[in-house]
Parts: structure tokens; sequence; C-alpha cells
């Protein structure tokens, strides 16, 4: 199919689904049309396991973001139907080069969309060049016209009364989510991999080359080699007693503690989390120096080897020992999204971990640890999109004598749980609660999150 027609052809989708509506089940109608159309026109893809995989990923985003919308869900059916689509153009190239060429992609279109050769596809040159003109004489200015027209028409009483006086159908929200339906239908269709993100993703490699294995050359050319791997030695026998040692200070301490100020424990407890998860981002970044390159092929590197390998068992004790830490944290006060992003962030950095440990263990480059994390964090973030955290943490919380009720009614997704609660307590239901699921049933069908209508 011409790529004309499946920008034009979106765009008027996109109005259709979007028009005087709010973000709903509309989203997710949007996305798997374009996920079946592109399966339509590409059938080996139903015969790739990754392609497979990355559309079950936009199918299952789209199914969580039609039962209850949430910024979560709205980003991962837009990322995920993005990585499709990257997919079925390059399937070699690598996510985080997708990801620039994806940012990239939303600013160019100032220049590509006057690059009409491109993605007007004729087979006939008359053809072409008529439809050229007539986009260029008419539809540029049409639309230029158009936009400066309604700026001067808002701007002026008089202008405002005569454009009334005639009551034209045509309003500026319709033009709006017309533009921008053809907007975001040409960047997905009329998808761009940038030339020099092409140059780098080819020497991005996971393992490291014939030449690479034997030049054995330093990391700065005024420290011999020898010296280096030395340095790497004494470094990480410090840093492994140094974080031993706090391990036990860590542990003991927490263990010490009693919950007194609410306030002050929880500002403690989440600074000493966070502090935890970026000394173990950095432990990584510690590897991947000493790794990089020369020290995973000289000779005698076994307790450079050993002394890595301890650092990251201990990174790894030190992630169970604050997971623990949280889960007591949770225990006491109940569930936030704050403390479940706690956990999230522990997990990947734990399996951030395991990939590390890989890495030195199979001597390959920075860059498989990078892409490996790449793709966890791309799976983490649909797997979040799944389930109704609102829920989840209002069901737990109520168990406990010390729910915040008033921290519960904000969240999404609870109202049902809510409602059950205070009928069991015989407690009179907030008219905020009964308004915010009528607002939701009142809404017509594309603006509609199937969760409100499940609610009797």
């Amino acid at each position: 199919m011409k790529k004309q027609f499946l920008i034009f052809g979106s765009a008027i989708l996109f109005t259709i689904l979007f028009y005087d509506q709010e973000l709903g089940l509309n989203l997710s109608v949007f996305a798997l049309l374009l996920v079946v159309t592109q399966l339509v026109m590409h059938p080996k893809l139903i015969h790739n396991k990754k392609a497979l995989v990355l559309a079950a990923c936009v199918v299952a985003a789209s199914v969580s973001n039609a039962w209850l919308l949430s910024v979560v869900t709205v980003f991962t059916v837009v990322i995920t139907s993005f990585v499709f689509r990257y997919f079925v153009v390059d399937p070699q190239m690598k996510l985080i080069s997708n990801a620039f060429n994806f940012v990239l992609s939303w600013p160019a279109f100032v220049v590509r969309f006057f690059k009409v050769d491109e993605w007007l596809d004729f087979k006939k040159d008359d053809s072409k060049k008529t439809i050229i003109k007539l986009f260029s004489y008419v539809v540029i200015p049409l639309v230029i016209l158009s936009v400066f027209f309604g700026l001067y028409v808002s701007s002026s009483e008089w202008l405002s009364k005569w454009y009334n006086r005639y009551e034209w159908n045509i309003n500026g929200l319709i033009i709006f989510t017309i533009l921008l339906g053809f907007y975001i239908s040409f960047v997905f269709w009329h998808i761009k991999s940038f030339n020099f993100i092409k140059v780098i993703d080819k020497n991005l490699k996971f393992h490291f080359s014939r030449t690479e294995q034997t030049a054995l050359k330093p990391t700065f050319n005024y420290i011999p080699v020898a010296f280096e791997m030395r340095s790497g030695v004494i470094t990480l026998a410090s840093l492994n007693a140094m974080l031993l040692f706090f391990i036990v200070v860590f542990n003991i301490e927490n263990a010490q503690q009693s919950i007194q100020h609410i306030s002050e424990y929880s500002s403690r407890t989440h600074s000493q989390i966070y502090l935890i998860i970026v000394s173990v981002f950095l432990a990584m970044a510690v590897v991947l120096f000493f790794f990089k390159n020369t020290l995973n092929f000289i000779k005698n590197n076994r307790w450079l080897l050993q002394l890595t390998k301890i650092w990251i068992a201990l990174n790894a004790l030190l992630i169970c020992s604050a997971f623990y830490q949280n889960s007591v944290y949770i225990s006491s006060l109940g569930l936030t999204y704050k403390r479940l992003g706690v956990y999230l962030f522990l997990i990947i950095c734990f399996v951030g971990l395991l990939y590390s440990y890989l890495k030195v263990q199979h001597k390959k480059t920075n860059f498989y640890l990078i892409d490996r994390m790449s793709w966890v964090l791309f799976y983490s973030l649909v797997g979040c999109s799944l389930f109704n955290w609102g829920n989840i943490m209002t069901h737990y919380n109520l168990q406990k004598d010390t729910a915040d009720l008033n921290y519960l009614m904000y969240l999404s997704g609870n109202e049902k749980a809510l409602i059950d609660y205070y009928k069991e307590q015989n407690r009179e239901i907030p008219e905020f609660l009964l308004n915010r699921i009528r607002y939701h049933e009142d809404l017509p069908l594309l603006s509609k999150q199937l969760y409100y209508s499940s609610i009797k």
C-alpha cells in the first residue's frame, strides 16, 4: 500500500476516534488497528518470534489502557507501537538506536514534510507532478492560511462576530485534531532512521573483535596495562571491604530503628534506598570501566575477575537488604506508588548486576550490558502497565488500621474496593467518589474506560 494512503487514512481514522473525545478506548483501538495493518501488509511477521512478542506487547498495553487509562498505559501504548514499527522497518537496528530515531523524528517533521518526493509515491511522473503541484499550490498555502485565519479571527471581536454570523460548521478543534492526526500518522508511517545513527548502530557490537582481543591497549597511554590491572585489584579490594562494612552497618542500624515519627522514618528510609540504588548503578559503571576492553583478555587477571564477581555479589546482597527494608516499611505504613517504584528499581538493579556478571564472565563489550538493560526497561514498562496498581494498593492498605483514606480517595481504579469498604463499615459513601464514577459512566463510548462500566 502506498505510503500517502496510509498517512492520510490514519489521519482520518485519528480524527474520527479522537475528535471531541477524551483519551480512552479510542487510543487502544487506534494502536490495535495500526498493528493489524502492519501484520496484514507483512504476512511474514507472523512467523517471526520477535515480531510476535513485540506485537503482543502492543496488544497487552492496548487492552490494559482500554480497561483503565493512566499515564503509564498511554506512554506504554505509544512506545510499544513505535518499537514494533521500527522493528518492521529494520529488524537489525538496536533498541537504543531506535530510541534516538524516535526522539529526532518529531522535530524532523518540519523539514521532512516539505520533501514531498519522499512520501508521495506515484508510478507515473505526470500524475506525480500534478499531485505535487496541487499539494504545493493549494494544500500547503491553505493549511498555513487556516492557522493564521484562526489566530486573527480569535484576536478580533469584529472578525469573531462576522465568523459566527455565518454559523460555520468547521471549528478550531476539528482542525487541530486533523493536523495532530496527520502529524502523528506522518511520523509513524514515514518512519525515519537517520544515516548518522545507522553508522553508529553498525559499530555497536556485543563481542570484541580479534584485533581488540590481541592489541591489549591501555586505557591511558601513560599507564601500562599491568599497572592498570593492579589498580583495578586495589580499587575493587578496597571497595569490597568498604561495601561489606556498610552492609553490616546498614542492616544493624535498620534492625534497631523503631517507627516513632512517621514523616522522619519515611524520609530517612526513602533517602537510604535511593542512595543505595544510585550506588548500585555506579557499581555497574565500575565494572564497565575496568572491563571495557583490554583487562578482559590480559593474562593473570584471575584476581581482578574474582574481586569483580565478589563486588557484584555484595551489591546484590545490598539490594536484598534494601528490598527487605522497603518491605518492612510497607508492612508498617502501607503501599504507595513511591514504595512500589522502589521495588521496581531494585529489581531492575538486580537484573543489571546479573547482566554485569554475564558480561564479565563471557567477555562481552560494554554495549552488551547497555543493550540488555534497554530491553529490561522496555519490558518493565510493559509489565507495569498491565496491573491496576490503585486497586492493589487499596486492597492491601485497607487491611491495616493505619490506612490513609485521604490518599486512597485520590487514586484511580480503586472505586469498587472503596465502595465495598464503606458498605462493610456501614459508613456513607463520599459524594466525591460517586461523582467520579458517574462522570466516567456518562462519557461517550470512545472515551470510556471499561473498568468503570464494570462497577455496579
